[in-house]
């Protein structure tokens, strides 16, 4: 179930940034329809932790985290 006010609840420059992804890619995908609302007290600290998890490996190199995201993405079969 989505809620409405992922659709429907950002602000007018989310809307227009958000309306010029739909058109170019079809669609917003849901994660960041989630992290843009109400990004100050929510979306950008849970960015902020996404980011730190995903790319302050030492192990793995960006490109491999890429890879490994997509894989993941594909096997589940999620279009994001």
């Amino acid at each position: 179930m989505r809620l409405t006010i992922l659709r429907q609840g950002h602000r007018p420059l989310q809307k227009l940034l958000l309306g010029i992804m739909k058109a170019f890619a079809g669609l917003v995908p849901g994660p960041v329809l989630v992290l843009s609302y109400r990004r100050e007290l929510f979306g950008k600290y849970f960015a902020d932790c996404l980011q730190e998890a995903m790319r302050q490996s030492t192990v793995w190199r960006k490109a491999e985290v890429e890879l490994f995201a997509a894989f993941v993405s594909q096997q589940n079969q999620c279009r994001f």
